[in-house]
């Protein structure tokens, strides 16, 4: 009740963003089958960035749709559709070899795609925040392996450590990272580290993967096969309904983000 009366402003760049990323992910070699073109048709990535960074620059806010359509991509090759661990290991690694540390050798379209956006956005930024966002995006490893491993196996994590795979399991401690972006905020170690910053960090992130575990959980062919949708892992954990898992995260996202504002304000 109290998120129906917040403001969702959309940028005035959302079509120019959507068209400039589906050309994007053809040039660099992503949007290459049909089952690719009908999850990004699903996903419209411009559309996303659009409310997600509202107020960004028109220049930065083409690098953010490329990233979300990139996320997208991540999600067919190297997490959801992925059945092979070593595979889904070196092409996580791969990445972010390509991305951040330089390596030409890697010529995966992934790779490239996200070191051309790391690129472009890191002329804007100071080397600390690249580095930041490559080390947001290693904690990207774990939960994807995990996640398959459950899945091979068809088994369903304990509660113990549950939070923080979760937390990560969506991209979207990268994605935040370039909130910094858009704001030109450049953070001291001794701020971005602090242990106020970091709660505030997790409460975002708890926001963004609940309410995309919201909403994803009644459009998937298998929920019950994405362990690290909050919904998924509240039925097997607490015998939810998938109702009542769902207004239990409705709840959740409702205390969140009034934590997030009395924390802001």
């Amino acid at each position: 009740p109290w998120l129906e009366t917040a403001d969702y402003p959309l940028s005035p760049f959302a079509e120019q963003a959507q068209q400039h990323t589906r050309q994007w992910l053809k040039n660099v070699g992503l949007e290459d089958t049909p089952y690719t073109a009908q999850r990004l048709d699903a996903y419209v990535p411009g559309l996303y960035a659009a409310y997600m960074w509202s107020d960004a620059p028109l220049e930065i806010l083409l690098i953010l749709s490329d990233l979300v359509g990139w996320f997208s991509c991540q999600d067919n090759l190297a997490d959801e559709d992925c059945n092979d661990p070593d595979a889904l290991e070196r092409l996580i690694r791969g990445v972010h070899s390509r991305a951040f540390s330089g390596n030409s050798m890697n010529r995966e379209p992934l790779g490239y795609a996200l070191a051309d956006i790391i690129q472009r956005a890191s002329r804007l930024m100071p080397p600390l925040w690249k580095q930041r966002v490559g080390e947001q995006y290693s904690t990207y490893l774990a939960p994807c392996a995990t996640a398959l491993m459950h899945r091979i196996n068809h088994t369903q994590p304990g509660v113990e450590g549950y939070d923080s795979l979760w937390r990560n399991a969506g991209g979207f401690q990268v994605c935040l990272e370039f909130i910094y972006l858009v704001h030109n905020i450049q953070l001291s170690s001794a701020l971005y580290y602090s242990q106020p910053w970091q709660e505030l960090r997790n409460l975002a992130l708890n926001l963004f993967k609940a309410v995309n575990d919201l909403l994803s959980f009644p459009i998937m062919e298998s929920p019950d096969e994405d362990i690290y949708n909050l919904l998924t892992h509240l039925r097997h954990t607490q015998g939810y309904t998938a109702e009542q898992a769902a207004i239990d995260v409705s709840q959740r996202i409702e205390r969140w983000a009034r934590q997030f504002v009395d924390a802001t304000s």
